[in-house]
């Protein structure tokens, strides 16, 4: 068997190219590395086994050592899944394994954001591939990946507030509550409703989404004034179905409608993380 030192020292200087939108090549330097690519043939490239068709976890091509490689990102995966309660994606394994093997990463096209909007094309059995991952769960980790290992650089992680352009109206619910679907205090009692956590689309539909188009118009200073980690943690369950096959999801998740609001609701809570982990290191 080939040994791990070549593997390690091919990775020393590498490149990650995420799926989001955008023109890219190959690295001049070091490795560069892609998922599900079919464009470029000079990259190594890493894929889901289940996509690729394989028994593995992973399939890698053009690696120096394929079968390590996947073995190596299996135990990483694996390790991953006791912090973000899911299977992780293939862009944040292999971020966190080049964290610890390699001297410097760039990271290209990889918010860890992909869009939870639906398309009308879509019928409603049909699931967003993204959809079986925990994204907000994968931020957690990668911030902190990010802010503890200097030689990564992944400016696409760290993201601005969503701020509204009209004069924010004082909201004094605390919004998390209102996602959770929790009960409640308002300081004059004409708050909102909660929104309802279940598979069946709800029968008081309209002001549900009435509520989705509330928080996520919200202007993040509001989210901010209510944001801890416990919250923060518990919001993660809402966005995502590891198993849509056998496990119902959220019926905001598989609504064409309710979709619609979802991005800016989890972009804002995915802010209010970042502060946190930011107020954490300078601690």
């Amino acid at each position: 068997m080939m040994s791990l030192a070549a593997l390690y020292h091919s990775l020393e200087q590498a490149t990650i190219i995420g799926n989001a939108d955008g023109e890219w090549l190959p690295s001049s330097e070091g490795a560069t590395i892609t998922f599900n690519a079919t464009v470029h043939t000079d990259t190594i490239n890493i894929c889901n086994g289940p996509y690729a068709g394989v028994s593995e976890a992973f399939k890698v091509e053009r690696s120096t050592n394929d079968k390590a490689f996947v073995e190596i990102l299996t135990t990483v995966a694996q390790s991953l899944v006791n912090r973000i309660d899911c299977w992780p994606s293939s862009g944040l394994t292999t971020a966190v394994t080049l964290a610890m093997i390699s001297k410097q990463v760039s990271l290209m096209r990889m918010s860890l954001l992909p869009s939870l909007q639906r398309t009308e094309q879509m019928s409603a059995a049909d699931t967003l591939p993204c959809m079986v991952h925990n994204w907000l769960g994968e931020r957690r980790v990668a911030m902190g990946i990010a802010l503890s290992h200097p030689h990564l650089y992944w400016p696409e992680l760290y993201i601005a507030p969503r701020v509204s352009q009209e004069r924010s109206e004082p909201f004094i619910d605390d919004p998390f509550s209102i996602l959770l679907g929790l009960p409640h205090e308002t300081i004059d009692g004409t708050g909102f409703s909660s929104l309802k956590i279940q598979t069946q689309r709800p029968n008081d539909y309209e002001d549900q989404l009435n509520i989705l188009n509330v928080l996520a118009s919200l202007d993040i200073q509001f989210w901010l004034a209510f944001a801890t980690q416990e919250k923060l943690l518990k919001c993660e369950s809402l966005f995502y179905n590891q198993k849509p096959e056998v496990q119902q999801s959220n019926w905001f998740l598989l609504d064409l409608n309710a979709s619609q609001y979802l991005d800016p609701i989890r972009h804002q809570l995915a802010y209010c993380q970042q502060v946190l982990a930011l107020q954490h290191i300078k601690a």
